[in-house]
């Protein structure tokens, strides 16, 4: 459980630290960011994440087995 937890809130931590880059590049681009629509984004969700599938990591050069 504890492993899941820890998911769930690297996705957390990555969706909001994207909200937030996808904000300022609006901004930057001169689009309006209104913040009463603002406090409806949620970085809950994980649609857009595999959580299932195959997973394959290179070996680290160093890397004792």
């Amino acid at each position: 459980m504890a492993g899941l937890n820890l998911l769930a809130a690297v996705i957390i931590y990555w969706n909001t630290k994207h909200l937030g880059q996808a904000v300022a590049a609006r901004q930057r681009a001169g689009l309006n960011c209104d913040p009463a629509l603002l406090a409806h984004i949620s970085p809950l969700g994980w649609a857009h994440i595999l959580l299932t599938g195959e997973y394959r990591w290179r070996r680290h050069p160093g890397a004792k087995v």
